[in-house]
């Protein structure tokens, strides 16, 4: 196997900006939004990165788009930045773009999107650990009953993905191939990072599991 996972951040956010109108500058961009001290998307990539001492797992991959050049100064330097010219037409359109860019050195592609700020590297393993013994499988994250990223797709569903367009993202993809695939349970993973209310729910959740293992 040969896994490259791709973080999705290159939405603008707008619903957060919305939220948030007081908000400047850095503050109002959610990909640098403030989670336990670090900005969203340096969590997200704290929680990829222990995924690359498998021997499977090849480079973990950024997509940015809006915001690019602000964002890049707040990322690690080691880390391999995609960068979507079509941002703006929406989720399609930015996962086609990174796949294509990485198919050629891919059997799998791990698909996490920036904002789902709870999932665990635990999480992330599972998926990894249950493709490794499914590997023509499409390897998704169940939640509700609902089928989503993050997910892991074989090579053989790359040309679809990188058909995709619009707003339309990996979750059609899971609809349709609901046969040929595992999932795995993560109930956090319906939380994703919106609005500023998200955000403060998200930091409320991550401040009790501290206090939590604190008690342990």
């Amino acid at each position: 196997m040969q896994v490259n996972i791709i973080l999705l951040a290159a939405g603008k956010g707008q619903r957060f900006q919305d939220s948030a109108p007081n908000q400047v500058g850095c503050d109002a961009i959610k990909q640098l939004a403030n989670i336990d001290g670090k900005p969203l998307i340096v969590s997200s990539i704290d929680k990829l990165q222990p995924l690359l001492e498998h021997s499977d797992v090849n480079i973990l991959y950024v997509t940015l788009g809006a915001n690019k050049n602000v964002i890049k100064t707040r990322l690690p330097a080691e880390i391999s930045i995609i960068a979507s010219q079509h941002w703006s037409q929406g989720m399609g359109h930015t996962l086609a773009e990174s796949v294509q860019s990485i198919k050629a050195h891919s059997s799998h592609v791990l698909i996490a999107l920036a904002d789902q700020a709870l999932i665990s590297t635990d999480h992330y393993q599972a998926l990894l650990c249950a493709s490794k013994k499914q590997p023509n499988k499409i390897i998704a994250t169940l939640c509700d009953g609902q089928l989503m990223a993050p997910a892991i797709f074989p090579e053989k569903y790359f040309p679809q993905l990188i058909k995709l367009q619009g707003d339309k993202g990996a979750g059609q993809l899971l609809k349709q191939h609901a046969l040929q695939k595992d999932a795995i349970g993560c109930a956090k993973a319906k939380l994703d990072i919106d609005t500023l209310a998200d955000l403060e729910q998200v930091r409320q959740e991550l401040k009790h599991s501290q206090q939590e293992n604190n008690l342990h």
